[in-house]
């Protein structure tokens, strides 16, 4: 810890591990990530609790998996009624502020409302580049512009720099966008993200300075590129990087972004039974919840009520659900085998054991909504899906026609 015991979090939205070096990471160098992760400890297997911004910032700022906030959809929502980190660290003598495009106010903020009461926004400026479904479709690749993406990382730390940390102790929260300005897709502004790690090291030390992100994204697994409609590792798994705790360079049991204030506030991670990544709130009609446990990974599907088990210590890219039917349909052959008999797994006769224990604890925590909760989830689930219908043939317009 600095002499006035500053906090910063730098968080970056929609990222995997593995565009940081520490992680395998081999398209951009992350020098300051890196080194940072050499002096303090690097979490292996950590989740987020949503695969979507607001609930994860929920979860993160209070402590608690989404089905123990009692929301029931994905709707604007009051002022947390709790106490949340920001304001427990205020109440401990710090400065919070908070960092971000201006845009996450629309489209985050009001569904989670978790940031403190007395917590000072900095959001006066954009530096988010639309890409991917927040963007038009294009024709062509769009070329990253270097001065662009330069200037709006300089204008980020001078707004950094407004900040009197001379004087008093601070807990500074930076959010990164999807891409920063100037750049063109996912994972592409990796650099400038260490580039502002390395500023704020300058600036704050490197003993209370965590990096990590929100979620991840699915990255082509299983067909799927986006986030916040699946529970797969992918879209839950995301970086965790923090000044040395328990004495451990590296954590590899699973942990959750629900216990960042544990870790801030007391530099200890606490092995938790169970960790969940769930992706919508008890009445939405598409809810998916995962629970991890050990190298276990479950999942409920509400909507059609189907199950998934896998082992991701042997399966880490889940391939393989252990759950399905036994009879594998051979597309080539035309003709159904038993799954058992051409994949070998060491532990079959133990997957229906390993599946309840998990079930156990998906039953223990779920609930439905009144019929009144799920029939006005429904109708915005539906709404939202024609909007997002509607939203998609309109970006085809421009371009029909076109080879």
């Amino acid at each position: 810890m600095s002499s006035l015991g500053h906090i910063v979090l730098l968080s970056k939205d929609a990222t995997l591990p593995e565009y940081f070096g520490v992680y395998g990471g081999v398209y951009k160098s992350t020098p300051n990530i890196d080194a940072l992760a050499k002096k303090g400890t690097v979490f292996y297997n950590h989740y987020s609790a949503a695969p979507s911004t607001a609930m994860a910032f929920l979860a993160m700022f209070t402590g608690l998996f989404p089905y123990q906030t009692e929301y029931a959809r994905y709707a604007e929502v009051g002022e947390f009624k709790g106490e949340t980190l920001f304001d427990r660290l205020y109440d401990k003598g710090y400065e919070c502020h908070l960092l971000w495009s201006s845009n996450y106010v629309d489209k985050a903020e009001k569904y989670s409302k978790c940031y403190g009461r007395h917590t000072i926004h900095h959001d006066q400026y954009k530096f988010n580049q639309s890409c991917g479904f927040n963007a038009e479709m294009k024709a062509e690749m769009r070329k990253p512009d270097e001065a662009l993406a330069e200037g709006t990382l300089q204008k980020l730390i001078e707004e950094v720099d407004t900040i009197d940390y001379q004087n008093k102790p601070i807990f500074l929260w930076i959010h990164m966008p999807h891409c920063l300005l100037g750049r063109v897709s996912y994972g592409d502004d990796i650099d400038l993200f260490d580039r502002l790690v390395g500023e704020m090291r300058k600036r704050f030390g490197d003993d209370n300075l965590f990096v990590t992100a929100d979620h991840g994204h699915m990255n082509g697994t299983k067909g799927k590129a986006g986030y916040g409609f699946d529970v797969y590792r992918k879209a839950a798994r995301i970086p965790l990087i923090a000044p040395r705790i328990n004495g451990c360079a590296e954590i590899t049991f699973p942990t959750s972004n629900i216990q960042l204030g544990e870790m801030i506030l007391e530099h200890k991670v606490t092995r938790l039974p169970y960790v969940l990544c769930d992706s919508q709130f008890y009445a939405q009609p598409y809810r998916k919840l995962a629970v991890i446990k050990d190298h276990f990974y479950y999942i409920y599907n509400k909507a059609d009520k189907t199950e998934e088990l896998y082992d991701i210590q042997l399966d880490p890219n889940q391939e393989i659900n252990l759950l399905a039917s036994f009879f594998w349909k051979d597309r080539d052959r035309h003709c159904e085998t038993d799954i058992r008999q051409v994949i070998y797994y060491p532990f079959w006769e133990d997957v229906e054991k390993n599946a309840n224990e998990l079930r156990e604890i998906k039953n223990g925590i779920w609930k439905t909504g009144t019929r009144r909760e799920e029939l006005k989830a429904k109708r915005r689930a539906v709404k939202v899906g024609l909007i997002y219908w509607v939203k998609g043939i309109l970006r085809k317009l421009p371009f029909r026609g076109k080879k």
